[in-house]
């Protein structure tokens, strides 16, 4: 008897202690939500003095460093961008060649010069992409000799041979494949099949559904309209006139929330609101105040790293402690050596236009004479 009883009391304990797991135990919100509150506003202290660091090296520290680096640097920095000019002026020619010489099927040397003559005569150059774009009437097709002419002559810039020394299969390959590709006709772009083909009945235009889509209203519009009202009565610059950062800076992600229409972001902005203006309300809720959190986070995380480069360069706190002679001798180092690499970048690509100029047989010549005199 015992045993059975000793048996129930364990039965309705355990009916107790499974009652007791199932139940539903509430829990006070608001220390958690003052523990939030308190974290987004210390957050929000933190990214706003990060705020006036990053602000105060870019308006005041690098704009001094750059007047004092101008005035004690002007010449070194005006022969930089001298050399930078000219270099893109010789890249602009070397490329232009390049292109001639593909288009064409020509050596350097005759490319550059074709390429300069354009150049020191725009009318000849205009008549001539006229005659090629055929703006002023159809082309005039080529006899076949004219073109076995052009053949030979390709061959003998581009192969280095004559042409009489290929055997004939050789040489009737390659001048059909030379005139496949040099005398192709423009393919004509045929005209789309549903180029003038009514709609099917019932089918909405183009324009009608644009205009549908204009005065359809979705839940998601009229969200972000109520948001961004609601944000506008808060943070407006003529509706606030104290000038707090904080302040400007909703404003500021306020206008891209809302041109991107993002739903999300503009909650997150009103709960940040909420929190800046201490007028936390039931509508903000624990989880939107988190995730306030975790925003700030990552933007302070993200600000903290572009300082940390900042302090690295020579403009960091620049407009208080000023130069001095470390820094104007480090200064000076780095310009020469700017200096000297597009000097040599500048060497190596008048070289190559030199070489273009005068032609195989005159750099054959030149070097011949050079090793001679070594």
């Amino acid at each position: 008897m015992s045993r059975v009883r000793t048996a129930r009391n364990r039965s309705g304990a355990g009916e107790m202690h499974m009652g007791a797991v199932g139940e539903i135990v509430l829990l006070e919100q608001e220390p958690l939500r003052r523990s939030a509150a308190a974290a987004c506003t210390e957050a929000m202290a933190q990214l706003e003095t990060a705020r006036i660091g990053w602000h105060r090296f870019e308006r005041e520290d690098k704009p001094a460093f750059a007047r004092w680096r101008a005035r004690e640097f002007g010449a070194l920095l005006s022969k930089a961008r001298e050399v930078e000019a000219q270099i893109v002026e010789y890249q602009a020619l070397i490329h232009e060649v390049e292109m001639e010489m593909r288009r064409g099927f020509q050596d350097a040397h005759s490319a550059y010069q074709r390429v300069m003559f354009r150049r020191e005569h725009p009318s000849a150059a205009a008549e001539e992409k006229q005659a090629e774009t055929g703006e002023t009437g159809p082309a005039r097709k080529l006899s076949e000799f004219e073109k076995e002419a052009l053949f030979q002559e390709w061959v003998q810039k581009s192969l280095g041979t004559h042409p009489d020394k290929m055997d004939d299969e050789a040489y009737s390959t390659t001048f059909e494949a030379f005139k496949s590709h040099m005398f192709r006709s423009p393919r004509e772009e045929p005209a789309p099949r549903n180029a003038h083909r009514p709609p099917p009945i019932g089918q909405v235009q183009p324009e009608d559904a644009e205009e549908a889509e204009e005065t359809t209203v979705t839940p998601v519009d009229a969200r972000v309209k109520e948001l961004y009202r609601t944000l506008v009565r808060r943070l407006h610059p003529d509706l606030r006139g104290e000038g707090n950062g904080i302040v400007s800076a909703l404003w500021h992600e306020v206008q891209e929330a809302y041109a991107a229409s993002d739903v999300a972001r503009l909650e997150i902005l009103l709960a940040l609101s909420d929190i800046e203006s201490n007028h936390m309300g039931d509508a903000t809720s624990l989880s939107q105040m988190r995730t306030v959190h975790t925003e700030l986070q990552r933007a302070l995380r993200a600000l903290e790293k572009s300082l940390l480069e900042a302090e690295g360069e020579d403009a960091w706190n620049f407009a208080r402690r000023g130069p001095d002679e470390e820094l104007r001798l480090r200064v000076q180092r780095e310009l020469k050596s700017e200096l000297a690499t597009r000097m040599q970048r500048l060497d190596l690509l008048t070289r190559t236009l030199a070489e273009w100029a005068h032609g195989p047989i005159a750099n054959r010549k030149f070097r011949s004479e050079r090793q001679f005199a070594y």
